[in-house]
């Protein structure tokens, strides 16, 4: 990934998971890496960072076995919530 250009990173929204427990070295990195082109999902404090560990395995599972490539990324969205058409009529939660 981190031969690409800042655009084709941007276009693609390739995240990028942060975790430390220094708050402000968390924001300055993922402000470093938002300026290289990458989207910084934060992850927060540095015990977190196991977590997010077993989700890159996972992540590398998935693209060797499937062999999508070095370049196989995953990125996280925040979708709009749902308005009017929800899957099988459900209905809304009231969690938030």
């Amino acid at each position: 990934m981190f031969e690409l250009a800042p655009e084709p990173l941007r276009d693609y929204g390739v995240s990028v998971f942060v975790a430390a427990d220094d708050e402000q070295a968390r924001k300055t990195v993922m402000q470093l890496a938002e300026e290289i082109g990458f989207l910084p999902i934060d992850t927060g404090i540095l015990r977190n960072a196991r977590l997010v560990e077993g989700l890159g395995d996972f992540i590398r599972l998935i693209i060797i076995g499937q062999e999508q490539g070095a370049y196989a990324t995953i990125c996280v969205n925040i979708l709009p919530a749902a308005q009017e058409q929800r899957l099988g009529g459900r209905q809304a939660s009231s969690l938030e």
